[in-house]
């Protein structure tokens, strides 16, 4: 005798065998449920609530890579911001590198962080240098 629930010629059940739990009681461990059937199934109480996926401590290059984007956005007046922006972002990186031991990939970031600042700085001095030779 097969144990599948009998169903229709379009593979669905029928109404009267939908499958409904109904509590039965608990002990300290687990709580009884059972269906229309009648079997019974034991749920623990003490299931895990798994770890969200994005609740991840903080990094130490974080800020440094909020004060590059700000940089970047600085490009748009001028390149009056990066000037601000770029160069914090560097010393933030460097701060990170001196006063904390970082793994082999945060010091690459440091290292990517540098680059990224040099290279904004390279293209905001000409444009705040053009910037300011207009005004005069």
């Amino acid at each position: 005798m097969s144990n599948a629930l009998p169903q229709n010629n379009d593979g669905l059940l029928k109404p009267e065998q939908t499958l409904v739990l109904g509590y039965e009681g608990e002990d300290d461990q687990s709580f009884l449920v059972s269906n229309l059937t009648g079997m019974q199934l034991s749920v623990p109480k003490n299931r895990n609530v798994p770890k969200p996926f994005l609740d991840q401590p903080p990094q130490p290059l974080t800020p440094a890579f909020r004060l590059l984007a700000l940089a970047f956005l600085g490009l748009a007046p001028a390149g009056l911001g990066t000037l601000v922006f770029a160069p914090l972002a560097a010393l933030w990186g460097l701060a990170m590198l001196i006063t904390r031991h970082l793994t082999p990939g945060n010091r690459i970031r440091v290292i990517v962080v540098w680059g990224i600042a040099a290279i904004l700085l390279g293209i905001a001095i000409p444009m705040s240098r053009l910037f300011l030779a207009r005004l005069s």
